[in-house]
């Protein structure tokens, strides 16, 4: 249907201009006519040297070559003998009937045309919504009689949060339950939290379970170059949903249109997104909470929302959708393995997963899962086995395998001595995450890596943990001057200098963990006219001091983790050696050595999912068959 309007639109706009050039044209024939006495006497003057006569007009050519027209009196006849007298050569061409139909056409068609075009306008420009042309019109996805089947069972991982929306689903379900007892419920709840952790899924499964309408749209969709056409999207937004109420309205990525406003001159009253935001805000207040309508909005980041948005009456409630633990992650496992129909192999344990998964959100898991599927599937194999999910794991989080890239001898030892500076210097350390494997097969952008994966969530860290974080950063500079001198230092280490340095900055200025300086917070993040400064402005005596404490616990930090490298300077090379033969090597594979030179191992090594399901020792975990 809007398809059809849009055509009907520009073929009336293209018959306009036809008719505008036509009228031009004719305008231009207008200019050329001339009196029938001033052609007698041109004809006598002998300036004419050929004429055309259709009916009662004639057009003629001057011997200038000038065009001329007029029209012959009504009954005037000797015009022929004029002309010949005076030698004109006469060209008669007959008349053409004109019937009623094609005058009527001529004459009106364009004015009905114009009058039908004025008409479709002033249609579509009344009622509340004001859309010309459509434009104004919401690109909300409205769900009726498709409504989401997803249900709260099929969002695993945060149980705490299904608690909380519960109350939102009995609401939609039954409003006179809560009325009666004066209860009001909120008018609308920010879901806010890292990408992937199912802000999205868990909307749908409220209005899933509620079996109501469910209205999706991005805040991005109200974002137009044309001013006010967001603020008009807004009103047609809300509009729909009064129609079907009671239903949801769901918002994603709400802070494209729900930004904080600014009053340092970065976009001024009439900005097309501040008009937008504000039309946002009216519309929030024109529904009271007993129409059945709650609006369920999703961002990444909160902290840039305009605090308008955020205040009670709007979106009263404010639920944070954390990454799942590892009782989470185990439940989201279970879910993809199941709504995939995924044949597991009698090895697969889906709890040792989890373990071997912290801080991966559930869009990662179900990464994971899918790209274990594949990798069996090109294998040939009938069931999914745990050594796809070990290479489903490595593909995520250090990228595909690059075997083909050409790298010289001289480069590729290079790196091997990087990342085995890396990787003993975490063993080093009992507070460093435990090894897990070292790699010179490059994988995505890096030339190699070294993998520790800690084996239980982790929230807190002590001034010990960053400090063994940063040592383990250096080693790969460390052992690249070791082994290379001063000279033979590379571009390698940058990554690992600036995270270094970065954490060390955080350790002095942000968590306060030195004596210098004392219990003090201040902004580290560099100066940005289009991000709020975190923390109070400091002198110069302070940003001096805290310069020097960055600079002594990164010197000694380095001066620490080269000490390391060259007290084991023989069982490196040995492990770098057979790094360059097999170019992956697991952490027992490299302790083995270092143990037959005499290096003292302080750390542990982590193990791969495989070994974990293989070793008795392992605690006892759920069965990761799907029944």
């Amino acid at each position: 249907m809007q398809l059809s309007r849009s055509i009907l639109i520009w073929f009336l706009i293209g018959a306009l201009m036809i008719f505008a050039f036509n009228m031009l044209g004719s305008r231009q024939m207008v200019d050329n006519k001339i009196s029938f006495t001033e052609f007698v006497e041109m004809v006598n003057d002998g300036k004419v040297e050929k004429a055309t006569i259709k009916g009662e007009e004639i057009v003629a050519i001057t011997k200038d070559g000038k065009k001329v027209e007029t029209v012959i009196p009504e009954g005037y006849s000797k015009i022929y003998d004029i002309l010949q007298e005076n030698g004109v050569k006469i060209h008669v061409v007959p008349a053409e009937k004109t019937g009623w139909l094609t005058t009527l056409l001529i004459s009106w068609l364009p004015i009905l045309l114009f009058i039908g075009l004025w008409i479709f306008m002033m249609r579509q420009m009344s009622g509340g919504s004001n859309r010309a042309f459509s434009f104004a019109k919401s690109k909300a996805k409205v769900y009726l009689e498709e409504k989401p089947n997803v249900k709260l069972d099929d969002v695993a991982g945060m149980d705490e949060v299904k608690e909380e929306v519960k109350e939102i689903i009995d609401y939609l379900k039954d409003p006179q339950r809560f009325q009666k007892l004066g209860g009001r419920a909120p008018k609308g709840i920010l879901f806010y939290g890292d990408p992937g952790v199912g802000k999205t899924l868990l909307a749908k499964a409220i209005a899933g379970e509620a079996n109501v309408p469910f209205i999706s749209i991005s805040g991005s969709d109200f974002v137009e170059m044309f001013v006010g056409v967001g603020a008009a999207r807004v009103r047609d937004l809300f509009e729909t949903a009064k129609k079907h109420a009671p239903c949801l309205v769901f918002i994603d990525e709400i802070d494209a249109v729900g930004r904080a406003r600014s009053g340092v001159g970065f976009g001024g009253g009439h900005d097309e997104r501040e008009q937008t935001l504000n039309q946002l805000l009216v519309e929030l207040d024109g529904f009271e909470s007993g129409e059945g309508i709650i609006v369920i909005a999703a961002t990444n980041r909160p902290d840039i929302l305009d605090p308008a948005l955020l205040r009670p009456g709007r979106f009263d409630r404010q639920i944070s959708v954390p990454k799942p633990d590892v009782k989470g992650r185990y439940e989201i496992l279970k879910v993809h393995v199941k709504k995939k129909n995924i044949p597991l192999d009698q090895d697969v344990d889906l709890m040792v997963i989890a373990r071997g998964t912290p801080g991966f959100s559930g869009a990662d898991l179900a990464n994971i899962v899918n790209e274990a599927a594949l990798l069996a599937a090109r294998k040939r194999k009938e069931k999914v086995g745990m050594k796809e999910f070990e290479e489903a794991m490595d593909r995520i989080m250090m990228g595909l395998e690059r075997k083909g890239m050409a790298i010289t001898p001289a480069e590729k030892e290079k790196i091997a001595y990087h990342e085995v500076g890396h990787a003993i210097v975490s063993l080093m350390f009992k507070e460093a995450d435990p090894l897990h494997k070292v790699s010179i097969i490059p994988r995505g952008m890096a030339l190699g890596v070294t993998v520790n994966l800690p084996e239980e969530d982790r929230h807190i860290y002590s001034k010990k943990d960053l400090i063994a974080r940063i040592h383990q950063l250096f080693g790969g500079r460390a052992a690249e001057e070791v082994f290379y001198g001063k000279d033979g230092i590379t571009t390698g280490a940058e990554n690992d200098l600036m995270r270094a340095t970065e954490l060390a900055y955080r350790i002095v200025a942000s968590w306060g963990m030195t004596d210098e300086l004392g219990p003090i917070h201040v902004s580290t993040a560099r100066n940005n006219p289009f991000m709020p400064q975190q923390g109070p402005e400091i002198s110069e005596e302070t940003a001096r001091k805290i310069d020097e404490e960055v600079n002594k616990l990164l010197r000694e930090a380095y001066q620490r983790t080269k000490e390391i490298i060259e007290s084991y300077k023989d069982a490196i090379t040995a492990v770098v050696e057979l790094l360059l033969d097999k170019e992956t090597i697991s952490c027992e594979e490299m302790v083995a050595i270092l143990e037959e030179y005499g290096v003292p191992v302080i750390n542990k090594c982590r193990k791969s999912i495989v070994e974990v399901v293989t070793d008795s020792s392992a605690p006892d975990a759920p069965a990761g068959a799907i029944e």
